[in-house]
């Protein structure tokens, strides 16, 4: 029997025939080099696998405000008009102490007690029959036997871009609207002027000069600054005298970044809720504005301290801190860039964020009375009545 030591066998033969060896493994260095290789991969892949996630998100939020534009429009069909913006009780504001001819700010800008909006109004043409049956329109919006309705989320009316803030649902006190209000990201081209007196219309029981939304009668001196939606009025599409294709009739919002930010609510029919107003003044001008204080949202006290102003301001949400209530706010989106549009005749388009707006720059446009010479491509696609001639590359 051969009792030879293995190793020393071992080492006879690797002299001989060089066959044997020991088994070795990955060094350090060449894990370190591995790792290095992989982590440069992921890091060249992951915006890739990002940016194909926001096309899809994109894609989806494109598809939906198509969706609600189109709705819109077979509402019109209907209906031989577009929905109103929002609509309001001249007998809420009365118990309130506050009319909308009283002077100032119009009263239906600081009051919770409105009907159905336009959103609403269309429930039936996407296919929402039940959910709009469940409203009680004999009662306010806002009133609890409507609570349950109104917190209903609809993934048709949301923007999966803005997922990170239009899942959590807006809440106040009752007499600032109550809780359980579903987030929205769609709202109605309203007017280039604030939601006050004066760009409303009253109903047929106002015993007062009767004004018609923007101005005095026959659409008013102030014709210029409509869009398609108003308070408690709207457009038919022969009156959209710049045509269908060439007026924007719903535009992306941005939901509240706290449960106390009211923008972005499908089903209340507030500015920055489910409408954009004042879009061109002084602080606040077009898509994406990140001006202090651009927006004006009842209870924007509570927004600020909630979120606090430097967030709000990072995110190009800025609204009024010193308390306010909702008369103008700006179309907003996540979407680099800029915001998606939907035209009156239902075609869609995304609009950059720097696109040209008016040259007055720190003035109230729409009080102006050469607006029209101080138009840029924003105003013009955002007036329905202005005249103005541009080109889709203008954005």
């Amino acid at each position: 029997m051969n009792h030879t030591n293995p190793s020393r066998r071992c080492r006879r033969l690797i002299k001989k025939s060089r066959v044997c060896k020991s088994p070795q493994g990955f060094t350090l260095v060449e894990l370190l080099v591995v790792i290095a290789i992989i982590g440069v991969l992921v890091a060249l892949l992951l915006p890739a696998v990002q940016a194909a996630r926001e096309a899809a998100r994109r894609s989806q939020c494109t598809n939906n405000i198509r969706q609600s534009a189109l709705a819109c429009i077979t509402y019109h069909d209907a209906k031989k008009t577009f929905p109103p913006a929002l609509t309001y009780s001249e007998a809420a504001l009365k118990a309130r102490g506050n009319t909308p001819t009283s002077g100032g700010m119009s009263g239906v800008d600081g009051n919770p007690y409105h009907g159905p909006n336009w959103a609403i109004m269309i429930l039936p043409y996407i296919e929402r029959q039940t959910l709009y049956s469940s409203f009680n329109f004999k009662e306010y919006i806002s009133a609890d036997v409507n609570r349950e309705p109104r917190g209903t989320t609809i993934p048709t009316m949301l923007c999966p871009t803005d997922g990170a803030f239009n899942s959590q649902p807006f809440s106040a006190v009752a007499a600032l609207g109550g809780d359980n209000w579903a987030r929205g990201n769609y709202g109605a081209n309203s007017s280039l002027s604030h939601c006050k007196d004066g760009n409303l219309a009253f109903s047929p029981t106002q015993t007062e000069p009767a004004w018609i939304w923007f101005g005095s009668s026959s659409w008013g001196d102030l014709s210029w600054t409509r869009g398609v939606m108003g308070g408690n009025t709207a457009l038919s599409i022969k009156q959209i005298a710049d045509g269908t294709s060439n007026t924007v009739l719903l535009t992306e919002l941005r939901a509240g970044l706290s449960p106390g930010d009211r923008r972005g609510i499908w089903a209340m029919g507030m500015a920055g809720a489910s409408s954009v107003w004042g879009h061109s003044t002084d602080d606040c001008i077009g898509p994406n504005s990140c001006i202090s204080g651009a927006d004006n949202i009842l209870g924007s006290n509570r927004a600020v301290a909630e979120a606090g102003e430097s967030t709000l301001l990072q995110n190009c949400m800025g609204v009024s801190s010193g308390g306010s209530t909702s008369f103008q706010a700006a179309p907003r989106s996540q979407h680099v860039g800029g915001i998606n549009i939907a035209f009156a005749d239902g075609s869609v388009s995304f609009i950059t964020e720097n696109i040209e707006t008016h040259h007055g720059a720190g003035e109230n446009i729409a009080y102006a009375t050469n607006g029209f010479a101080d138009f840029g491509a924003w105003e013009k696609i955002m007036c329905s009545s202005d005249g103005g001639l541009f080109n889709r590359n203008e954005f």
